[in-house]
């Protein structure tokens, strides 16, 4: 592991699920445990069992659980963690900084990513900000969600950004394929993902190798 201004594991490091699972289990940690299982709550009763399900879901085990997360929660849980273990250069994200994630779309994920704002990640704050997808802005931001909305126009603006040190995410089916970052999708009744390395290489950026490990695919490998 190497030092930095966020974590970074090498994408020669360990290859096991067990592994893999104790990188994210921040997920159902930090994120699922104090959002979805308040006391007093229905949820917070079944809670073992519920992340037991979430758990044996990242590797592709076991179905969405039907009355415990939605889709949105699930992609927002996945996410906070890349906040949390993706690593920035320093130049663009001293020690103690905020960490912006930039929205771009209409009623994405359902407001789960808004709820993000305010949370910490590592030793970040996540700061959450709406944006238009012409806003010049974009560059400035680190991590950008691109909402289904854009599926006719995210390709311009994955060009426009160039090599901006900024970790571009959607759920649009083929976005890792035409040069997103990372594609948070849907299938066979779980949540998957898929990682496009050209991009963030040339963002400059790292991903855990665990991480990658447990995507679903990775292009550029």
């Amino acid at each position: 592991m190497q030092k930095g201004p966020s974590r970074h594991y090498e994408t020669t490091g360990l290859k096991s699920p067990c592994c893999a699972l104790g990188v994210l289990s921040g997920i159902v940690k930090s994120y699922l445990g104090k959002r979805f299982f308040a006391p007093q709550s229905r949820r917070y009763l079944t809670r073992n069992l519920v992340l037991a399900g979430f758990c044996l879901l990242l590797f592709g085990r076991q179905a969405l659980p039907a009355e415990s997360l939605s889709e949105a929660q699930i992609k927002a849980a996945y996410l906070y963690n890349f906040a949390k273990f993706v690593e920035w250069p320093a130049d663009v994200l001293p020690p103690g900084a905020e960490i912006l994630l930039c929205v771009v779309g209409n009623n994405v994920l359902d407001g789960e990513l808004q709820a993000l704002d305010g949370r910490k990640a590592g030793e970040h704050t996540l700061r959450f900000v709406q944006r238009g997808y012409a806003d010049p802005n974009l560059n400035n931001c680190h991590l950008l969600f691109l909402g289904g909305s854009e599926q006719q126009r995210f390709v311009v603006t994955l060009k426009a950004l160039r090599d901006a040190p900024v970790l571009t995410l959607s759920d649009i089916e083929d976005f890792a394929e035409k040069g997103g970052g990372i594609s948070l999708l849907f299938r066979d009744n779980k949540v998957v993902f898929e990682v496009n390395l050209e991009p963030i290489r040339n963002a400059r950026l790292h991903l855990p190798g665990q991480l990658l490990n447990i995507a679903a695919t990775v292009y550029g490998r």
